[in-house]
């Protein structure tokens, strides 16, 4: 893998580069790539950053493309937003942290209750076994989208986090 995409950042990411759904295909992805090679190739783009900017189109394919390393970038990738999304604070507190009188007691238990009970159900979904790969039976994470070993897309491989949120 190329460790210029690592360590998951937000605004690395390879999805959003190039247009594409996390969900996307092998074809989508490699029509995308072409898409971007058109316009960043050194020899149709007399920018200085052309060669720069091809690189990264091909270390992005490169990542995209291969099962393995795809499996394991997404994995990076949806650690880095479940995290994100566990950090960042409820919608009221930001309110309640500027007005601290307004928020009523039973607004305060609501929140509270939220938490735990979002915290109860992450907890029951990390404890969830790893499943199986339809095609090739090999063991793989429940958050994985894509088989680690055979690279075919896991039928009811659901994010814990949408992307959307980032």
């Amino acid at each position: 893998m190329d460790l210029r995409l690592l360590p998951y950042q937000p605004e690395r990411d390879v999805y959003r580069l190039l247009g594409v759904p996390p969900s996307a295909g092998r074809a989508e992805i490699v029509s995308a790539c072409r898409r971007l090679a058109r316009a960043f190739h050194p020899d149709r783009n007399a920018s200085e950053r052309a060669t720069e900017e091809m690189q990264v189109v091909n270390a992005v394919r490169s990542v995209l493309i291969d099962p393995r390393t795809r499996a394991e970038y997404d994995h990076a990738r949806l650690t880095y937003l479940r995290q994100a999304a566990l950090a960042q604070p409820g919608p009221g507190s930001a309110q309640q942290a500027q007005r601290p009188g307004s928020a009523s007691r039973g607004g305060k238990e609501l929140g509270r209750t939220a938490r735990a009970a979002m915290t109860a159900l992450l907890a029951g979904v990390r404890a969830l076994p790893p499943g199986r790969c339809d095609d090739c039976s090999t063991w793989v994470q429940p958050e994985f989208r894509f088989c680690p070993a055979c690279g075919a897309r896991l039928r009811g491989a659901v994010p814990l986090v949408s992307p959307e949120r980032s």
